[in-house]
């Protein structure tokens, strides 16, 4: 806590006028008035380059400089290449199974390296689907996350077996809004059917394009104490040095807390392929409480701070880890266009435009 005479040397530095005020925390989502006009909002990729609805976005850790941004409307992905800089290419890919692997895909988080077959990295996907193929077929439920290669010669390239370039899927987890790695092949998940936290470990991976699933794990967590909201993400962020699980919880409108190490595993009830293990008694809290926020989607942890984009408002608004706001930034969108955040190698904040089907970058 500052000192009183700390307080007046900093307000003075700063003539006491708001704005440019070094008190301000995250500094991210600029120092200035908080209107869109305090900051410069750079298009990174738009509907030009192929993006249908993004709605979460991530770096991937083994090419920093690649963003990987994933299409709800028509189940795809684009890569933009050299994202921090000005000469930024892109491509768009879609898997030769996305109708199931990647229908309606909604969130994405990179995972382990290790493979199989040798090729280095991993990510996950899940997305708002009860399993329709598409439109195809009744729903059926049998959907959950996915794991994928992030080797750019196998990703939406390979489909040795008529099932794409998957490398493993789960199937508890219907409506799936939000991802978020844990370590090895184990993720968090939204499940917006439940109104629970699904976590999962794939295990092994199952090789390219390959349907054997059986080894798979998953853990329920606080079923029925969250809120879906239909179209809008509810992402995830996972605090690896506290065993913490962030959560946008757009129905309650909040964001919460699960202590990953809490619960005792009760019941063992059937699942698709795999069991679900209801853990009991699970700590979830209130971080930022109801009410506070409309409809909280995108989230991001950087350095103590959670970045909270609310989906309602069009506002970006960063909190302490007590839920104490620090800063917030409006972006001037229609409501219903914000969805993931991720910050890039430059310490910017980067996020995802449902309506005006872009993403953006923040240049404070």
């Amino acid at each position: 806590m500052r000192t009183f005479w700390q307080t007046v040397l900093l307000c003075v530095i700063a003539s006491c006028s708001g704005e440019d005020d070094p008190l301000r925390g995250a500094p991210e989502l600029g120092t200035g008035d908080s209107s869109p006009s305090s900051v410069a909002f750079t298009v990174i990729a738009s509907a030009a380059d192929g993006l249908a609805q993004p709605r979460d976005l991530a770096f991937n850790p083994l090419r920093p400089d690649e963003l990987w941004i994933i299409n709800h409307d028509d189940d795809s992905m684009v890569i933009v290449f050299g994202t921090p800089g000005d000469g930024r290419t892109s491509e768009k890919r879609v898997d030769g199974y996305a109708l199931h692997f990647m229908e309606q895909v909604t969130a994405i988080a990179f995972g382990q390296d290790q493979t199989t077959f040798g090729l280095p990295g991993t990510f996950g996907t899940c997305g708002e689907s009860r399993n329709t193929y598409n439109g195809q077929a009744p729903p059926n439920d049998f959907t959950g996350p996915t794991l994928w290669s992030s080797d750019l010669s196998i990703f939406a390239k390979m489909n040795p077996n008529g099932l794409g370039s998957h490398l493993d899927m789960l199937h508890n987890t219907p409506l799936c809004m939000g991802i978020a790695h844990e370590a090895d092949n184990r993720y968090w998940t939204f499940n917006g059917l439940a109104g629970s936290i699904d976590r999962y470990d794939f295990a092994d991976d199952d090789g390219i394009g390959n349907d054997n699933h059986s080894d798979g794990l998953t853990w329920r967590f606080a079923e029925g104490q969250l809120g879906y909201v239909a179209g809008v993400p509810s992402h995830l962020v996972w605090d690896g040095r506290t065993s913490i699980l962030y959560i946008a919880d757009p129905g309650n409108q909040r964001v919460a807390r699960l202590d990953g190490l809490s619960g005792t595993e009760g019941q063992l009830r059937n699942g698709f392929e795999t069991p679900i293990r209801d853990m009991q008694g699970a700590v979830l809290e209130d971080v930022v409480p109801p009410g506070t926020l409309g409809r909280p989607s995108g989230l991001e942890l950087k350095d103590d701070v959670l970045f909270v984009a609310d989906n309602d408002t069009s506002r970006i608004t960063a909190y302490d880890l007590d839920g104490q706001e620090l800063n917030h930034l409006d972006t001037g969108l229609p409501p219903g266009s914000l969805g993931g955040l991720t910050f890039g190698s430059d310490e910017k904040l980067y996020f995802t435009d449902l309506v005006g089907h872009s993403v953006l970058r923040i240049d404070p």
